[in-house]
C-alpha cells in the first residue's frame, strides 16, 4: 500500500503512535518541543491491519513526516513487532515501503512510558502515597492495562536510562490459604498463575468470578467498568467490593516488592488504563498499606512516592522522544 508522495514536515517532526489492542492514537509531534496536533484516537477493532490504520490516519494530514515511532503493545525483536492479544505482526521496514517513511522507529509501549517519566510535572500525577518531597533516584514503572509491564529509569549522567522487564511472566504466589482457594479457581489449570493473569483487566474479572465461584454462585461475565460501578452503588455488590479490595492489595503488594527491587528512591508510577479506572479506589487507603507493607522491615517503601500518571498521551511522549 504505497501512497502517493505527500509534501513533508521538518525534521523536527514525526508521526507518533500507540497501538494497544483495543485503542490506537496518533499524532503529529515536534519531537523538540514534545508538542502536538493532529491527534486522534481509533479503535483497533475496526482495522484490519496497522497498515490500514497508518493510512486512515495519513489521510487526514496535508503535510506528512518523514519519521515514524509508534509505541506497541507487545513484544519487538529486530525490528519486528508482535501484538498482544491481537493477531497483528509487522516491521518498521513494512511500514517504510507501504508509506515511503524514511524512518521507522518501534519500541514496546512500557519503553516510550519510561522514557516519558522523567519529564512528567504534576499536572501528568495523582500522589496517592509515599513521601511528599521529590527525590533523586531510579524511577519504577508499573503498565497495568490487558498486560502488566516494568521498567526503570535510571539516571545516567545528564539524562536518563531505561530498564525493561518481563513482569507478565512472573508467578503471582498466595499469601495464606484463603488466597490460595482463590487463585487456584482463578488458575483453571494444572499450570502456574502468572501475573498477567492477576493484576490486569482481564485479572479483575476474573478475580470477581472466583470469589462469587467460592461463594457458590455463577460467574456474572462482568467487566471491570461493571465491576467498579457496582462496588460503589448505594447498596454495593460485596463481591464487586470484595474483588477491589483484594484487587489493590495484590497490586499494592507487587508494586512494593517492585519498587523494592529497582531501589525506586525517585518514586514508584502506575501508568496505563486499569490503573486510571481504578483512580478513587486506588486512594482510600488499601493500596497504599500493602505498598509500605511489602517494602520489608526496612520500611524503605514507605519513603517511595506512589503517583498514578493521568495524562493521556504519555506513550506518544516518549515516542517522540526515542527519535529526539
Amino acid at each position: 500500500m504505497r501512497r502517493p508522495n505527500m509534501p513533508t514536515l521538518s525534521d523536527r517532526h514525526a508521526i507518533v503512535g500507540e497501538i494497544g489492542p483495543t485503542h490506537l492514537r496518533f499524532a503529529v509531534a515536534d519531537i523538540d518541543e514534545l508538542a502536538m496536533d493532529h491527534y486522534v484516537n481509533f479503535r483497533t477493532a475496526d482495522f484490519d491491519s496497522i497498515e490500514l490504520a497508518v493510512d486512515a490516519y495519513l489521510t487526514s494530514l496535508q503535510n506528512r513526516p518523514a519519521k515514524m515511532s509508534l509505541a506497541v503493545a507487545g513484544d519487538i525483536a529486530g525490528g519486528h513487532a508482535r501484538l498482544f492479544h491481537r493477531p497483528w505482526s509487522f516491521s518498521a521496514k513494512q511500514l517504510q515501503n507501504a508509506f515511503s517513511i524514511p524512518t521507522v522507529r518501534l519500541m514496546r509501549d512500557i519503553e516510550a512510558v519510561s522514557r516519558s517519566v522523567p519529564l512528567l510535572t504534576q499536572h501528568d500525577l495523582l500522589q496517592i502515597g509515599g513521601a511528599i518531597s521529590p527525590r533523586v533516584g531510579p524511577k519504577a514503572i508499573l503498565l497495568v492495562e490487558r498486560d502488566v509491564e516494568v521498567a526503570a529509569a535510571v539516571p545516567v549522567g545528564p539524562g536518563w536510562g531505561t530498564l525493561l522487564g518481563r513482569a507478565g511472566d512472573i508467578s503471582f504466589g498466595a499469601e495464606d490459604g484463603d488466597e490460595l482457594l482463590v487463585l487456584n479457581i482463578m488458575r483453571r489449570g494444572p499450570a502456574r498463575i502468572a501475573l498477567r493473569n492477576v493484576l490486569t483487566s482481564t485479572g479483575l474479572a476474573s478475580l470477581h468470578d472466583a470469589l462469587r465461584q467460592h461463594a457458590g454462585l455463577g460467574a456474572s461475565t462482568w467487566g471491570v467498568s461493571e465491576i467498579i460501578e457496582a462496588a460503589s452503588a448505594e447498596e454495593p455488590d460485596p463481591y464487586a467490593s470484595e474483588t477491589l479490595r483484594r484487587f489493590t492489595t495484590w497490586l499494592g503488594r507487587f508494586a512494593g516488592d517492585l519498587a523494592a527491587a529497582y531501589g525506586a528512591e525517585g518514586g514508584l508510577y502506575l501508568a496505563g488504563s486499569l490503573s486510571n479506572d481504578l483512580r478513587n479506589v486506588l486512594t482510600e487507603g488499601t493500596f497504599a498499606a500493602s505498598f509500605t507493607a511489602a517494602g520489608g522491615p526496612s520500611g524503605f517503601a514507605s519513603t517511595v512516592p506512589v503517583h498514578i500518571v493521568t495524562a493521556s498521551n504519555v506513550a506518544l511522549r516518549g515516542a517522540a522522544l526515542a527519535l529526539s
